[in-house]
């Protein structure tokens, strides 16, 4: 089903279950607008490591479907104008993060959306891309959200080399958010602490599926998302 059959379909669920529709709904992008609404709150959602490989209908042998549609049109609905693609097979996230997602940053705040209205979230692999963009981009107010993205257990090699080469040259906001079963991800805690520019914010989720906790739209970690990204930054103290 293509993704706009699907929040067709949503809304029309919604409707018959006399459930009330949001009050707004963004709209779902590819790449940057060629026009923007510098009102509205842009958010860029980075997916996993597992959609490069398979096929969205292929299940995972552990964690089931990744909903990745279904995750987008709730980030919609939750009045995010939301910009997305699938990536392809073995993605540099170092190279993806530079050559896409921060020319993307950058395009949106050139047309005059305010950098606390830029929101780019990240899970797992795409989590480590948003560490890396942390490093490259000069827009401290932009919103960071890292999904179970700095490495535990197997993946702890990557964070590792993280933390030795680029964790000092953080800057800006994040929103960690890793949920209490997981195995292989963890912690940001290591690199905040190196990033003395960056203001990291890091919560841990009772939802109870690990990993799996972000292969669907569950409401702890979309709500969580969107109302952190609203809440404007407490200006630091001396």
């Amino acid at each position: 089903m293509s993704l706009s059959k699907y929040v067709l379909v949503a809304t029309a669920a919604i409707i018959l279950a006399g459930a009330p529709l949001p009050a707004f709904a963004g709209a779902i992008h590819k790449d940057v607008p060629d026009k923007v609404d510098p009102s509205k709150h842009y958010l860029i959602y980075l997916h996993g490591a597992w959609p490069e490989s398979h096929p969205l209908s292929e299940l995972h042998p552990k964690r089931g479907k990744f909903e990745y549609e279904k995750i987008l049109a709730e980030l919609a609905a939750r009045d995010f104008e939301v910009i997305s693609e699938l990536r392809r097979t073995k993605t540099n996230p170092r190279k993806y993060a530079r050559e896409r997602v921060v020319p993307q940053v950058k395009s949106l705040l050139e047309k005059g959306v305010p950098a606390n209205n830029v929101t780019v979230v990240g899970f797992s692999k795409g989590g480590g891309m948003v560490l890396v963009l942390s490093t490259m981009l000069k827009a401290p107010f932009v919103n960071l959200v890292n999904l179970a993205g700095c490495g535990a257990g197997r993946f702890r090699a990557a964070y590792d080399s993280f933390l030795a080469n680029d964790a000092p040259k953080m800057q800006g906001r994040m929103l960690s958010l890793y949920d209490q079963a997981e195995t292989i991800a963890g912690s940001c805690s290591e690199a905040a602490a190196l990033g003395k520019r960056l203001t990291m914010t890091e919560e841990i989720l009772k939802i109870g599926k690990g990993h799996g906790s972000f292969y669907s739209p569950h409401p702890a970690w979309l709500d969580r998302v969107a109302k952190w990204s609203r809440t404007p930054p407490k200006p630091k103290t001396n």
